[in-house]
């Protein structure tokens, strides 16, 4: 019988030429996954013919018909991978390939030496449960070059998980749609007993060659897409909800209060449309009303 190491799956919406770069960049990999499926939330057919030319690679396509969203997405891919017997798979992004070729050899080799892996990344963070905010790992840490745990592993950084994790039933939730659908899936992952381990070298690389190895603190900015806004303040409190985060919660809603009222110094319109979209999150957390409800 042959082992079934290594496969993955792609998440797409509407951006065939971007997803077939980052298809061929998968496969470019020194250690490229033995099997891929292409889960397209897209509205057309321009994807599906886009895939049909790259023939040469062990692609698999699925057209879901509708946006279904990232979260069902990724459990969707993740229950695929599960049933045919693989030992590790990619959960990945259209628009985020392995940023060099050697990124899931790297990863593999950090496999081979840790025990009790649940999943592996290129680059990983902190997690502070009582006040849900995300925490860098310290550039010092990395050049240390000991592997790594963490709490979480953002999309689009090579997030592989390990078949022991799906035996336990740990899927992500699909209720959450869009946003923070990764961080509760690490979440869920931790809580059933596994470790998050990320490669120092890949992160450090990573941190390099997007001129990141120093940031700043950001204030509050204007945002594009308050759309967005709505689900991350959702999904947070669902979130926080979820695995006990008293904290966390309160914490949530003196912000986005607080936040709900800030917008009114970008304009009477953008208050306006921000005040709408932090309190319509409130009410549908309160309500219990789940995946998803208004246009990105």
């Amino acid at each position: 019988m042959q082992n079934k190491l290594f496969a993955g799956f792609i998440i797409t919406f509407n951006r065939p030429s971007i997803l077939k770069a980052t298809i061929q960049k998968v496969f470019n990999q020194t250690f490229p996954p033995e099997k891929l499926w292409i889960i397209d939330n897209s509205d057309g057919k321009e994807t599906e013919e886009m895939i049909e030319t790259l023939d040469q690679y062990p692609i698999v396509y699925y057209y879901l018909g509708y946006n279904a969203g990232p979260a069902y997405s990724a459990k969707f891919g993740l229950e695929l991978a599960y049933q045919e017997g693989y030992e590790w798979v990619f959960w990945g992004d259209d628009n985020d390939p392995p940023l060099y070729g050697e990124v899931f050899e790297k990863l593999f080799n950090l496999i081979q030496i840790e025990d009790n892996v649940g999943a592996v990344g290129a680059v990983g963070q902190y997690f502070e449960k009582s006040t849900g905010k995300i925490k860098r790992v310290p550039t010092e840490l990395l050049e240390r070059k000991k592997n790594i745990d963490v709490d979480f592993i953002a999309g689009g950084y090579c997030f592989i998980i390990n078949k022991s994790v799906l035996e336990k039933n740990i899927f992500p939730n699909q209720d959450l749609f869009f946003g923070f659908e990764e961080l509760d899936y690490c979440l869920r992952i931790k809580r059933g007993g596994f470790r998050l381990v990320v490669n120092p070298e890949v992160f450090y690389e990573y941190r390099k060659r997007s001129n990141r190895l120093v940031v700043n603190n950001i204030d509050y900015v204007k945002k594009i897409n308050l759309n967005r806004e709505y689900y991350s303040l959702r999904n947070l409190l669902m979130i926080s909800d979820h695995f006990g985060f008293f904290k966390m919660k309160i914490l949530l809603y003196f912000k986005w209060s607080i936040k709900s009222v800030y917008g009114f110094k970008y304009g009477w319109s953008y208050g306006k449309k921000n005040f709408k979209i932090i309190w319509l999150a409130f009410l549908h957390f309160w309500k219990g009303i789940k995946g998803k409800t208004i246009d990105l």
